[in-house]
């Protein structure tokens, strides 16, 4: 399993602060879920900030005092885990907000947000977040359809990851992960970009385990391995 020290973050983002001239956020410009006016109002609100690969976005247990939005690159989220590891739950989707248990209810953040890459972020605080929401209130309907889907998917891990087999772990973390940032290969499949160690971390098991089982997929027909790919086969059985 990966284990990403938090303390070996290097040197902080670059920030820049947004004027009044809005730029995209993902693809064509949105924030997930919420309406067109409220995304143009956090844009106008927040701060941008550039990342380098490896920096934490976000530390669990701690409190910033504003929502982080994904805008570009690759952005882990990970739960820390009692034996000193992280658990790769997913990739975060742009236009995503993370940091809604800080700014809504005073909360510790409940995982990390780890940069795999060069990546862009918008940051709001707490007050600006609040303002918008008041002056917005069909973005709150937004806020909580976020919550509610990162509510299930978080009560989906906890059944998933305790006493089941290798196996169905492995099956988890696969649709868990191809949901965030999985391709669509052309031919009915579904290609993640993630490397063994990446997978490893996400099923709890450890990487040599985890390519054994790989390999026994791979034979079923149910995915191919590629070089820092897995593509999951139309064939394979999957529930998408």
């Amino acid at each position: 399993m990966i284990a990403i020290p938090h303390s070996a973050s290097p040197p902080g983002p670059t920030e820049t602060a947004d004027s009044a001239a809005i730029s995209t956020v993902g693809a064509g410009g949105r924030l997930l879920e919420l309406p067109p006016e409220v995304v143009l109002a956090l844009h106008a609100a927040g701060t941008r900030r550039q990342w380098r690969l490896g920096q934490t976005v976000l530390r669990q247990g701690e409190r910033t005092g504003a929502v982080v939005v994904a805008l570009q690159g690759r952005l882990a989220v990970m739960l820390g885990r009692a034996t000193g590891t992280d658990a790769l739950m997913r990739w975060m989707e742009e236009g995503e907000i993370t940091g809604l248990p800080d700014v809504l209810a005073q909360l510790p953040s409940p995982v990390s947000i780890v940069t795999h890459g060069a990546a862009m972020t918008l940051h709001v605080e707490r007050k600006a977040f609040l303002d918008v929401l008041h002056q917005h209130p069909a973005g709150a309907i937004g806020i909580a359809v976020q919550l509610a889907r990162r509510v299930g998917e978080l009560f989906r891990y906890v059944e998933t990851s305790g006493s089941r087999t290798l196996a169905e772990r492995l099956n988890f973390a696969l649709l868990r992960l191809a949901g965030s940032q999985g391709q669509a290969d052309g031919a009915g499949g579904i290609c993640l970009t993630l490397t063994q160690a990446e997978l490893a971390a996400a099923a709890g098991a450890s990487r040599q385990r985890v390519h054994l089982a790989l390999r026994q997929m791979q034979a079923d027909g149910r995915l191919t391995l590629g070089y820092g790919t897995v593509t999951l086969l139309p064939r394979g059985g999957w529930t998408w």
